[in-house]
């Protein structure tokens, strides 16, 4: 092995190079890498095979996050061979700049506009999503939330359940309205079931201790004298 063949390996061990094209459907997914000027004979410049690029976890628990085209990566060639070639993906350039300069923030930027951060300095995650975005929480078992305050903003929020339960007071500042009835007991310490300021207009009737409020009678007592209760 003359001395050009021996710079020549060494050369290509670990190259930076850009994404050309991706194949995610072969098995494992690969992409192409172009490093330096192929026509340029002085630039050592090449253009890989299709080769695989490495994942966060590809075990048990496996993550997916492919290269795009443009990406600038490093090539890693296992003794200087870049038909052996594996691709580590990462580099920030100028056609993809850090999408933060905190040191403080983990952060994810995706193509349509979306971001997902966690800033550890002020204990924030925030998740901000482009217009008509939609969110989906799949748990057969159950979802808990705990928290001192919780505050949600939207033309309609939906509770579809069997049954919900309030544990504690409800105020409800806007009109209330049911549908299929309402039933409820007493107070606390015995207190009145209901305290309405203001009128309360009936279409039908009401019944209080089981006589009708629009349709009951009372038993004469004689001229002058108050009539008995409702009948």
């Amino acid at each position: 092995m003359d001395a050009n063949e021996i710079r020549r390996l060494i050369i290509n061990l670990i190259r930076k190079g850009s994404v050309m094209d991706v194949d995610l459907n072969s098995k494992p997914p690969t992409c192409r890498v172009s490093v330096g000027d192929p026509d340029d004979p002085d630039g050592e410049g090449l253009q890989t095979n299709w080769l695989p690029f490495f994942a966060l976890r590809a075990g048990l628990t496996r993550e997916w996050d492919p290269p795009t085209k443009g990406e600038q990566v490093v090539l890693f060639c296992p003794m200087g061979d870049p038909a052996q070639g594996t691709v580590l993906c990462g580099l920030f350039s100028d056609d993809a700049p850090a999408p933060s300069t905190s040191p403080n923030k983990h952060m994810r930027a995706y193509p349509d506009g979306a971001t997902v951060e966690y800033d550890h300095a002020s204990h924030s995650l925030k998740a901000d999503l482009p217009a008509g975005a939609t969110v989906l929480i799949v748990a057969p078992g159950s979802v808990n939330v705990q928290t001192q305050t919780a505050t949600v903003k939207a033309d309609d929020v939906t509770l579809d359940a069997k049954q919900t339960t309030v544990t504690g007071n409800m105020l409800v500042k806007g009109a209330f309205v049911f549908e299929s009835g309402m039933s409820g007991k007493a107070g606390a310490n015995g207190g009145p079931a209901a305290i309405i300021a203001g009128t309360v207009a009936v279409s039908d009737d009401v019944i209080a201790g089981g006589k009708s409020g629009a349709h009951h009678s009372h038993m004469e007592q004689g001229d002058g004298k108050p009539v008995s209760e409702p009948l």
